[in-house]
């Protein structure tokens, strides 16, 4: 199994669905968990209905998984309808919790509670509303990750909603199961802020 702890900083890109480009309908999302040098660890896919993707949007009910090379999963990641305020529960390949992902209500900001397994808050995630793309975590007043959405390119971010995030985690403070929790946020807010 990958152990994400030993990489402090991934790329994670949304795959470009051609068919949704020509007929507009909301596709199933994929992406690609790359290292800064380009070596693919892990690849993410969507599991929702075609009725939720288009009726319900970015308040749909759906599953990621997140599988290795081998196609052994790796991450679950899944969440209900919500009508306000976004979750995201974590699990792990075994299917063991290890974590969640809550959204707050705020009216400058984004803000997440990223809880461990019991529930307990572990971390807060904040989008500042003048830094867009942006997302820090912070533990005790002190930034242990980040998730920043990338520029694409002027094509690619034209006609597409394909996203490129880039994920950091201090892993010197934090072990495996807080990384695949920062890896499965990346997804989540590529669905909650950039789906459209």
């Amino acid at each position: 199994m990958i152990d994400l702890s030993q990489h402090p900083e991934l790329y994670v890109r949304q795959e470009i669905e051609h068919l949704e480009i020509f007929t507009g309908l909301e596709t199933q999302n994929r992406y690609s968990v790359r290292t800064p040098d380009g070596q693919q660890l892990l690849y993410a896919f969507e599991d929702s209905g075609l009725l939720g993707r288009n009726a319900l949007g970015s308040h749909r009910p759906l599953t990621i998984h997140v599988v290795d090379r081998n196609n052994t999963n790796v991450i679950t990641a899944s969440r209900s309808f919500f009508w306000f305020l976004s979750h995201l529960h974590v699990s792990d390949g075994a299917g063991q919790r290890i974590g969640s992902m809550q959204r707050r209500f705020s009216f400058l900001n984004r803000k997440f509670d990223l809880m461990d397994a019991a529930g307990s808050v572990v971390a807060e995630m904040r989008g500042p509303i003048f830094r867009p793309f942006t997302f820090m975590v912070y533990q005790q007043g002190q930034e242990i990750g980040r998730v920043t959405k990338q520029w694409s390119g002027l094509g690619r971010e034209a006609f597409t909603d394909a996203d490129t995030f880039k994920v950091e985690v201090d892993t010197g403070r934090m072990g495996q199961d807080f990384s695949m929790l920062m890896l499965a946020s990346a997804i989540a807010i590529d669905l909650d802020f950039f789906e459209k």
